[in-house]
């Protein structure tokens, strides 16, 4: 008996390795950047990182400043590309990516991407506004979608691992890293986290907020909060230094109230038959949705700076 237990043992050990091997070959669970909260209370990743969202063959690495994605710096027009999960578009190539998109289109002028999973719209007015100060930005494009907005106020909800702001108490909530010792973990055994992915227990919980589009939009709608956290908004940031670029399936009463409170927006449209979709299961745009929503926002920076220079 001892020696069927010992050789099941020795068994599932070599059996775990071979997994391991093969999960890390063809890329079958995603390799994930860690974290870490900089001077100003931001989430950013740790420098030197790289690896592959699931099934990519190209790899992706953190850059000198914290993010995933361009950064050019060479202009002296520069905009910053601020966003969640749809800029820090990790499942698609660089090719495919809002900077090089707009880079392509506007080659005058340069492009920085600050995105990261989990982003709600007031810790993107904060990134926002210390990119603007350190890099001396021009524009700052800020991408959001509506339970961006209900996601920021803690009063509807609170995340302890993204940056809110409590109305009542009228300042910003500091961040939180949600286990990063156990994320360590579980990132870095691939057999585990892949485990994890098709049999999610937790999943539902641990990735709470970041599968926004599937979230009800309209239960939250409290114009009373909205309108005084973006009077907060008003009173912090510059706003004539950003452009709002909502997603085509946002709520159009958020607009309005951006509008209201002297926001300069645009609202990105599919008029085409053609998905921005990634794919049935994944709401993310797609390189063609990437390529579309750049068409409208380069005609928008068109815009702007061809009033700046009338």
């Amino acid at each position: 008996m001892k020696k069927f237990i010992f050789n099941l043992i020795l068994f599932l050990f070599f059996f775990a390795i071979i997994c391991e091997i093969g999960i890390r070959y063809f890329h079958l669970a995603p390799d994930i950047p860690q974290r870490e909260i900089d001077k100003h209370g931001i989430q950013k990743y740790k420098l030197n990182q790289s690896g592959y969202f699931t099934g990519s063959q190209v790899e992706w690495k953190v850059n000198d400043f914290g993010w995933l994605g361009v950064a050019d710096t060479s202009s002296d027009t520069l905009f910053t590309i601020v966003g969640d999960s749809y800029i820090e578009n990790i499942m698609n190539p660089i090719e495919c990516h809002q900077g090089t998109i707009l880079k392509n289109k506007l080659p005058n002028y340069s492009f920085f991407e600050a995105g990261r999973s989990g982003v709600s719209f007031i810790e993107a007015m904060e990134i926002s506004h210390y990119l603007s100060n350190d890099l001396n930005s021009y524009k700052n494009l800020i991408y959001v979608s509506t339970n961006d907005f209900y996601e920021s106020i803690s009063e509807l909800a609170r995340y302890t691992d993204r940056l809110q702001y409590s109305v009542k108490n009228k300042k910003l909530l500091p961040v939180i890293l949600k286990s990063p010792g156990l994320k360590k973990i579980l990132y870095n055994v691939k057999l585990l986290y892949y485990l994890y992915i098709k049999y999610p227990i937790f999943v539902a919980e641990q990735n709470k907020g970041e599968t926004k589009e599937n979230m009800a939009q309209t239960d939250k709608f409290d114009p009373e909060l909205l309108n005084q956290m973006l009077d907060f908004c008003k009173s912090k940031y510059n706003l004539g230094k950003d452009i709002i670029i909502f997603r085509p399936e946002t709520d159009q009463k958020i607009i309005d109230l951006c509008i209201e409170h002297g926001f300069n927006t645009l609202h990105l449209v599919n008029n085409s038959k053609t998905s921005w979709e990634l794919g049935e299961h994944d709401g993310h745009w797609s390189c063609y949705g990437h390529d579309q929503a750049g068409k409208q926002i380069s005609d928008k920076i068109v815009s702007v700076v061809s009033t700046k220079k009338d």
